[in-house]
């Protein structure tokens, strides 16, 4: 059990959810910055990414020769569903490892 209560599996509900919140924080944000914030690797946080992107959660800007994600409405509209449902089973919204 760690400080902050018992250790809590994620699921990829949660990543999902935690990757969306953080692009929102950052407004547009690359592959490397969403992976290190949500303590994922960057293969996986850059396969998660495309998933969100093909279901039209996420979609990606191009900026100065890089990347960028940004948050759809749909995006936003399953980040409000996603708070809604861990309150209803008394989970607290998982925090992003590194908010900036």
């Amino acid at each position: 059990m760690s400080k902050e209560g018992p250790i809590h599996k994620r699921t990829r509900y949660d990543i999902y959810a935690m990757l969306i919140r953080i692009i929102i924080i950052h407004g547009y944000c690359p592959l490397t910055r969403a992976a290190r914030s949500t303590n994922l690797p960057v293969d996986r946080a850059k396969t998660t990414l495309e998933f969100l992107e093909e279901r039209g959660l996420v979609e990606v800007v191009e900026e100065d020769n890089r990347r960028l994600f940004r948050v759809t409405v749909r995006g936003n509209q399953y980040l409000e569903m996603y708070k809604r449902m861990i309150g209803f089973v008394g989970m607290p919204m998982p925090e992003p490892v590194t908010p900036f």
